[in-house]
């Protein structure tokens, strides 16, 4: 059975379709079920799937138990995996019926086709799930006893020679809903790497493909930190493949983040040996250095003398302290952070050692050295050093920068800007500026792993302009710096810049034309046409009421408890100075309004600490520190000057005591 024509079953070959619909969330159901009428299975204790997948992907097979406090995913689902033909799946011993079975396809994958051979419960004696994860594969070996390697370039000429990269994150994906075992492709929507997919990136124009992985996140096989060779493989197919491109590649070590937010994950670290946690702390040293060894010794075993310069290595993506306050933003003045800073750069020590002591190509391979949570701020200042190595002039820094932001989203805060501002331009040129005195003026050049114009839903013409001014800084003279393009999807509308299963872009070709030619010192040329029908047009937020709702603020101020406005609506949207009115009720006694907005560098100005708002004019209200309401009408002069750290920042904030604000509207 399937009500919404996602999935179909032939009868005659036992096969399930499935074809997801774009339309419906998560592309429909995707999948056939079979009413069992509550069946007594209180004499069995397992359930056996006999099946085959035809292609790369298997399915989820769920026994719906007659239990409505038991969750789906954790509690009655098992995933198939494309490469078993059976499943064995005990049952839950304190369940005795059965409302049905279910059998939908993989996550993220929009087609696919398996044969259900036979469902069947038995007793065993040894009722035990099958391991997805078993292996007897051999290690992974590059047994080359030499090879060349361009032994005279020095690094600056090196990165020079990167171009432009373009992220593939087929090998980072991590899920711990389910065991997956080598089926991890999918599970953040990629097709499994073919030829084809590299061959075509490499006809778009780029040079470099940076490999993220995360062998901490699935791929495990035992205490010891063992990778499933299986993984490597996989691994090193893709990495030869893009050599036969004759283009440079980048294997990313870890990454970190999954820790971050998802209890789910810390569970299986906890609980399952294919999970690792890599986090920079002392609570965590011990056991991160141990895995950053084992995953840097399987790697440089596996890549050595059968591959020359054209293979990079980096040592980790993204590292930070995930439980702590500063996690991505340490602190001078702050001894955990200054701690995590020296942790830091012993993982980063003991990575380029290991690699180093597999010899070969690898005594003298080029490793990128990153630091904490990947940002220029953490590898230009004091704290930051780069580790020693034995061979001269093959280390290089590396930060990631994303100007606009990664995704989109409510909060500006966790995601970023709709628009290309002069704040975000003077963030990138505070950051080349950072990295000229700490590295260029020091002839060392600077890889950026990660940047791009940001997600889809970002007008193009804010994204082109972005990109246009970012790769003006990256190729100016004196500097040797080349980047990777991440591939900054937009997740709130399911809209991808690189669309892998039909193996084409859906970014328009201006914007990728802006990053090479930019990459090249020169500016593309835009037809009048595409500026005609791209410009990015911004509507008018006068006589607006910019509050969706009233914001409540009863009883005593609770500081913490801001309510936002993005900077981004107040971005030529008005006029050059203003006046906010608000309509304020007043509900107790000492009612105020706190008026207050982040930097774009998140540094907080209220009137308290920011001249700007100390001055400002108020007509209704009492400026002391915060506003004394004295009126249902409160009116704000804005001038030239603060509308434009309105505009140019992160977010206004409004919050109070014994208020509430009716509305704020922008007038002239």
């Amino acid at each position: 059975m399937n009500d919404d024509k996602t999935a179909t079953f032939d009868k005659a070959t036992k096969t399930v379709t499935v074809t997801a619909n774009d339309k419906l969330p998560w592309g429909g159901f995707k999948g056939v079920s079979l009413w069992l009428d509550r069946l007594d299975i209180s004499a069995y204790n397992i359930a056996r799937v006999k099946y085959k997948a035809i292609g790369d992907y298997g399915f989820n097979f769920t026994l719906d138990y007659n239990d409505s406090s038991l969750d789906w995913t954790n509690d009655k689902t098992t995933y198939c995996p494309s490469y078993l033909n059976e499943m064995v799946i005990p049952l839950k011993s304190n369940q005795k019926r059965l409302k049905g079975i279910f059998a939908q396809g993989a996550g993220n994958v929009p087609y696919e086709q398996f044969v259900i051979e036979s469902v069947t419960f038995e007793k065993v004696d040894n009722p035990k799930l099958t391991d997805v994860y078993a292996s007897n594969e051999p290690p992974v070996i590059d047994k080359a006893t030499s090879g060349k390697f361009d032994d005279k370039i020095s690094a600056w000429d090196y990165v020079k020679n990167l171009g432009v990269g373009f992220q593939y994150q087929a090998f980072a994906t991590c899920e711990d809903s389910l065991d997956y075992g080598m089926d991890c492709f999918h599970l953040w929507g990629f097709k499994k790497p073919s030829k084809e997919i590299i061959h075509f990136i490499k006809q778009k124009g780029f040079k470099t493909i940076r490999l993220q992985t995360s062998p901490n996140g699935g791929h495990l096989l035992d205490e010891n930190y063992t990778i499933d060779p299986r993984y490597i493989k996989a691994l090193k197919e893709v990495v030869d493949w893009i050599i036969e491109e004759d283009m440079y590649v980048i294997v990313c070590g870890s990454v970190p983040e999954f820790m971050e937010f998802n209890e789910s994950f810390q569970k299986k670290v906890k609980e399952s040996v294919h999970f690792e946690a890599l986090i920079v702390s002392e609570d965590y040293k011990k056991t991160t250095e141990a895995l950053l060894k084992a995953i840097w010794k399987q790697y440089a075993t596996a890549f050595n003398n059968s591959y020359d310069e054209h293979l990079i290595f980096e040592t980790i993506n993204n590292p930070t302290h995930t439980f702590h306050e500063h996690a991505w933003d340490p602190i001078s003045d702050c001894a955990v952070c200054k701690k995590d800073y020296a942790i830091m750069n012993e993982y980063n020590q003991i990575i380029v050692d290991t690699i180093r002591s597999t010899g070969g190509n690898n005594a003298k391979r080029f490793i990128m050295v990153e630091g904490i949570g990947g940002r220029w701020k953490y590898i230009t200042n004091s704290l930051f050093k780069m580790p020693k190595d034995k061979t001269k002039d093959r280390l290089i820094p590396t930060v990631q920068n994303i100007p606009l932001g990664f995704t989109l989203g409510s909060d500006p805060g966790a995601y970023g800007r709709k628009v290309y501002t002069e704040g975000v331009r003077k963030q990138i040129n505070a950051m080349f500026d950072a990295l000229d005195k700490t590295y260029f003026k020091n002839h060392v050049p600077v890889y950026i792993s990660e940047t791009g114009g940001g997600p889809l839903g970002i007008p193009v013409m804010e994204r082109i302009n972005c990109m246009k001014d970012f790769m003006a800084e990256v190729s100016k003279d004196g500097r040797s710096c080349a980047i990777t393009l991440h591939p900054c999807d937009d997740y709130q509308n399911n809209s991808h810049d690189f669309d892998p299963w039909n193996i084409k872009w859906n970014e328009k070709p201006e914007y990728f034309d802006t990053v090479f030619y930019g990459a090249q010192g020169k500016e593309y040329p835009l037809s009048a046409e595409f500026l005609k029908n791209n410009g990015t047009k911004i509507e008018s937020i006068v006589g607006k009421n910019l509050l969706p709702e009233p914001v409540v603020r009863t009883g005593k101020v609770d500081w913490d408890n801001n309510y936002r406005i993005e900077s981004d609506l107040l971005y030529l949207s008005t006029p050059a100075k203003y006046k906010i009115e608000f309509e304020i009720e007043k509900t107790g006694a000492d009612p105020f309004l706190h008026f207050a907005y982040f930097d774009f560098d998140w540094n907080w100005h209220d009137g308290g600490n920011t001249p700007l708002l100390k001055k400002m004019r108020i007509k209704g209200g009492v400026m002391d520190g915060t506003i004394k309401v004295q009126s249902k009408k409160l009116v704000l002069t804005i001038d030239e000057d603060l509308a434009k750290e309105f505009a140019d920042g992160k977010a206004v904030c409004l919050n109070g005591q014994n208020i509430i604000i009716k509305s704020m509207t922008v007038v002239e």
